[in-house]
């Protein structure tokens, strides 16, 4: 997206949220809008566990 559309499309959804990936959960007790890749990524290992999105040990990843 260019950078005034991305603004333009995620600012009505998210509120202040200016960056992508959005993550829009919509489920009770998680934030309207989640807006950061790791984030968005332990968002989903914490309802979904398995398989695994990341290494057991982050700072390995490459």
């Amino acid at each position: 997206m260019t950078p005034g559309l991305l603004v333009w499309k995620l600012k009505p959804v998210t509120g202040c949220l200016r960056t992508a990936p959005v993550l829009l959960p919509q489920l009770k007790g998680q934030p309207e809008a989640i807006a950061d890749s790791m984030q968005i990524l332990h968002s989903i290992e914490s309802r979904f566990p398995s398989p695994p999105l990341l290494p057991a040990d982050e700072s390995k990843a490459s």
